[in-house]
């Protein structure tokens, strides 16, 4: 059960519920067939990875419910096999007999072309039921479902698809949070592998220095096979360029009761996420959490292990409800103490009025910890110092106190890297109906397909009339400013009301009077850090 414990552990609910869809569709495999009625495809690749560990968790909860033994080791009786190729890396045929070797799968090696030794496999095996690592978006993915029968001209037996609807962020979180061994491509750039003819690692994670990201760090999901063709050129057929492709992830965490019940507006992270995209970085999650250490532990842990940074907002203070740093603390699995360096600050700043409370705010993870200084608007040096453990940013939740420290922030992003910037088109139109636009929206998002991204945004009460906004994002300006054309020319005549460069916002909306975010005072002063 070491898998299913594992995953219990992920805050996130609709992994959860995606893992227990596809443990409860092999529990059902084995109602249906038996454990000797089934096989697994094991091709050593990530999909084939997650979906052979599922299984074993599925073999023990279902001998568990037959009241009888589960295997010692391995899948028992399920069979497994997989399809040799001379162009196979090595590395994925190690990987496969390590596997084989460790779970007991008792994998037979199958040659030559592939419907024959299906054919051979299945008459001499006996099986009713194949698992595949099928998802949607392969290419063979198209109009099956978790339980499938196979194609007309096939042998007849049962596919079974039971991460068919993970995404490819899902995958990596069950990879990352189980801990099981993958093969070692996907740590050198690799993100979908097939052979040494036609799978490279995906220049969506290239760095300055020419080497490759791990493969969990890809920001774009609909780049996953943008290693399978050239070097040059993406699943779009398109030209990707150095500064199209170069860019890294981020993760934001707000902290605070406040926000979730609505006393307090949020503005943090707008402002983060606008300022993260203006130099080049990916926003790949935001989520807002209560003032509950385990809550925020579990969710530093969890994002922290996905993306190059993480940036939380809130919950620091002297008060008991303000726990984010002991919960930074508990998801790098460290002691929380008190730093001398942030003692000697904090005494020589409150004096002989100093209290426990005060002290408080000088506790942080132990031996992880770098307090980087920063001046303040006049000019001075703040006695508080940014406070950075591993690659998570802590940050106050004040917006102003936020901001000033933002910009160390933004200084160390960028000596680390500096990325080309996102650039923006936007086409206003006056149209309403999105179903009219999407053939268009579809093509040209296939065309551009690793270089741009498009998005399509209903608006209404906008200043200029417009209905629809055409939003296109991407690096690269002349593949951008083309795919804005070839959408202009796939539009219907004299629909486009207004088409904008980098715009700050997409709406022309009057916006609400007010500041911000109306701060709590107490906040105000306990968050001075």
């Amino acid at each position: 059960m070491d898998v299913i414990d594992a995953v219990a552990t992920s805050p996130d609910t609709s992994f959860k519920e995606s893992f227990n869809a596809a443990l409860e569709c092999l529990i059902r495999t084995l109602d249906l067939y038996g454990p000797d009625g089934v096989a697994i495809s094991f091709n050593g690749g990530k999909d084939s990875t997650v979906i052979l560990h599922i299984l074993r968790a599925a073999i023990q909860v279902y001998f568990s419910r037959q009241k009888s033994s589960a295997p010692e080791k391995g899948i028992g009786s399920v069979r497994s096999f997989v399809f040799e190729r001379s162009e196979d890396f090595d590395d994925i045929r190690h990987f496969v007999q390590d596997m084989d070797r460790q779970h007991h799968l008792q994998l037979e090696t199958l040659r030559g072309d592939f419907k024959p030794g299906l054919e051979t496999f299945l008459h001499k095996s006996k099986i009713k039921a194949i698992i595949l690592g099928t998802r949607r978006g392969d290419p063979n993915a198209e109009g099956q479902d978790m339980f499938c029968p196979s194609s007309r001209g096939y042998p007849p037996f049962m596919r079974v698809n039971p991460v068919l609807s993970w995404s490819y962020s899902e995958v990596w979180t069950f990879l990352r949070t189980t801990g099981v061994p993958y093969c070692r491509l996907y740590d050198q750039g690799f993100t979908s592998v097939g052979s040494i003819t036609n799978t490279f690692p995906n220049s969506a994670l290239k760095k300055e220095d020419g080497t490759f990201a791990a493969a969990h760090l890809l920001a774009d999901s609909r780049l996953e096979r943008a290693g399978r063709a050239s070097r040059d050129i993406d699943i779009g057929g398109q030209p990707v360029s150095s500064s199209a492709s170069l860019t890294r992830t981020a993760a934001i965490i707000i902290v605070g009761d406040e926000i979730l019940n609505g006393k307090v507006g949020d503005t943090n992270t707008r402002f983060l996420c606008q300022e993260l995209h203006a130099i080049g970085w990916h926003v790949a999650k935001v989520v807002v959490v209560p003032d509950e250490r385990a809550v925020i532990s579990a969710e530093v842990h969890a994002v922290s292990g996905t993306a190059e940074v993480v940036i939380t907002s809130g919950g620091l203070g002297p008060t008991p409800d303000d726990v984010t740093m002991p919960a930074v603390a508990d998801a790098l699995n460290l002691p929380l103490t008190r730093n001398r360096a942030l003692e000697e600050r904090l005494r020589k700043r409150f004096g002989e009025e100093i209290t426990a409370a005060h002290l408080k705010m000088a506790e942080t993870p132990a031996g992880e910890v770098e307090a980087i200084d920063y001046t303040l608007s006049d000019g001075q040096p703040s006695p508080f110092p940014l406070i950075r453990c591993r690659n998570i940013y802590v940050l106050p939740g004040i917006p102003e106190l936020l901001r000033s420290k933002w910009k160390v922030v933004r200084q160390c992003l960028l000596q680390d890297g500096k990325l080309s910037p996102f650039h923006d088109i936007v086409l206003r139109l006056t149209l309403a109906d999105e179903t009219s636009i999407a053939p268009a929206l579809n093509n040209v998002a296939a065309s551009f397909s690793g270089s741009v991204s498009v998005g399509s945004y209903p608006v209404s009460e906008e200043s200029d009339g417009a209905r629809i906004l055409l939003a296109l994002q991407g690096k690269d300006l002349q593949q951008l400013n083309s795919a804005a054309a070839a959408l202009k020319e796939a539009l219907p005549p004299s629909c486009v009301v207004a088409e904008e460069h980098d715009p700050p916002r997409l709406s022309h909306r009057q916006q609400s009077p007010g500041s911000a975010r109306q701060s709590l005072d107490i906040r105000a002063d306990r968050q001075a850090t």
